[in-house]
């Protein structure tokens, strides 16, 4: 099967909530043949834990603000126009504890994980406000996509 060429308008992007932060989908793995998913996204503070992604490289440029990161033991920070390497199989996490908003491009190799963003999502969003997510439901969810938690989030 041929890929397909992918163009949408950014109101028509699918977008995701995830407690105020979003991601955006800009090329899915569904138009890549499963090459890539390419995701826009906004951070207001916070992050995802450590993790492990077992079949995924992952490629974050920073648009706006300052994304900090840990990659294994390297700690640090990217500001507008910097880039992050994220190769499969190493502990790592990214986020916003400056304050502002962070934006940010994030490319993983293959695709595929847009599903379990969207899963995650829609859990997120189904909760009642103010309860906190299941960490088992996440867990779950993470496994769906071969990606683990390993460490707490990045914190100040």
């Amino acid at each position: 099967m041929e890929p397909e060429s992918a163009s949408a308008r950014r109101d028509a992007l699918e977008e995701w909530d995830f407690g105020g932060d979003t991601l955006r989908l800009l090329v899915g793995s569904k138009e890549s043949n499963g090459a890539i998913t390419i995701i826009e996204g906004t951070m207001h503070g916070g992050g995802p834990p450590l993790h492990i992604h077992d079949a995924e490289d992952e490629v974050y440029v920073v648009l706006e603000g300052v994304l900090t990161f840990r990659v294994g033991e390297e700690h640090g920070t990217l500001s507008a126009g910097e880039v992050l390497w994220l190769p499969r199989g190493i502990p790592h996490t990214v986020a916003n504890l400056s304050g502002a908003p962070c934006r940010f491009v994030a490319t993983c190799m293959p695709g595929g994980i847009e599903q379990m963003l969207r899963a995650q999502s829609e859990y997120l969003t189904s909760l009642p406000a103010g309860a906190s997510p299941d960490p088992a439901v996440m867990a779950d969810l993470d496994k769906y996509a071969g990606r683990r938690a390993v460490g707490p989030p990045l914190s100040k």
